[in-house]
């Protein structure tokens, strides 16, 4: 005899936002929006709601930018957002360097048209079941192949401790999580005699041979941020691909 499917609890409401914030939800961070709301509404402009539902505002409707979809813009700005959008001027700023090539790692072959996303997508719809199987299975292969035997390593240095003890300030836009996680990443960095222990930088050598940091993927720049605070590196390259909101300056 089958057993009766258990019954999801049902989700409580969210609670009512903090006094001067937007009134957005955000479910997966399960808080609301940080941004001040605009004079004539209880959202930010980034949630406004298609249709205005404070009492007197007028009907602004909110549409993906077509250079980059990823954020939405009001439909009256939309033809002079298009024109300066921060993502539309660092494409022209890649584009302009000698080493750029379009779709050089598209796989697209000699022709340079590239696969897209979506085609890629496409590809793996039209897949059969049989077909599918096989190659979840060449991909299982293909790692078992190649992997190898990870251990965990949490480490945090005296200095990142340290860091992180005197990090009162709760306006700096850290999450426990991601100190933790940064704080580990550097203290394995030192076991590994990537960084002088006790967070020291030596001076003896001079300017010229002070240790330099690139990061790839960097995001806001927390994790150097970091470094810089507890090993003095100054010497930073950050490199991101969405970097145009640039949030955090170092």
């Amino acid at each position: 005899m089958g057993r009766a499917p258990a019954k999801r609890k049902p989700s409580s409401p969210p609670p009512p936002p903090p006094p001067g914030r937007c009134h957005f939800w955000l479910p997966n961070k399960r808080r609301h929006c940080a941004n001040t709301p605009l004079p004539t509404s209880q959202y930010c402009g980034n949630h406004l709601p298609d249709s205005a539902s404070d009492a007197g505002a007028p009907f602004r409707r909110l549409v993906p930018c077509p250079v980059d979809p990823s954020h939405t813009v009001l439909e009256e700005n939309l033809e002079a957002h298009v024109g300066k959008c921060p993502l539309k001027k660092q494409a022209a700023a890649l584009a302009a360097q000698p080493f750029y090539s379009k779709g050089i790692n598209s796989g697209g072959g000699e022709g340079g048209g590239g696969v897209t996303s979506a085609a890629k997508r496409a590809l793996v719809h039209k897949l059969t079941k049989d077909e599918l199987r096989a190659l979840i299975e060449k991909i299982k292969l293909a790692h078992a192949s190649a992997a190898m035997a990870m251990r965990d390593s949490f480490l945090v240095t005296d200095a990142c401790d340290n860091w992180m003890r005197n990090q009162v300030d709760r306006k700096v836009p850290y999450q426990e999580k991601h100190v933790t996680q940064q704080a580990s990443i550097i203290g394995n960095m030192e076991a590994f005699g990537l960084l002088q222990k006790g967070g020291e930088v030596a001076e003896e050598n001079g300017v010229k041979n002070a240790p330099a940091v690139v990061e790839f993927g960097a995001g806001r720049g927390y994790l150097t941020q970091m470094l810089a605070d507890c090993y003095g590196i100054r010497n930073v390259f950050l490199v991101e691909r969405r970097s145009y909101k640039l949030k955090l300056k170092i």
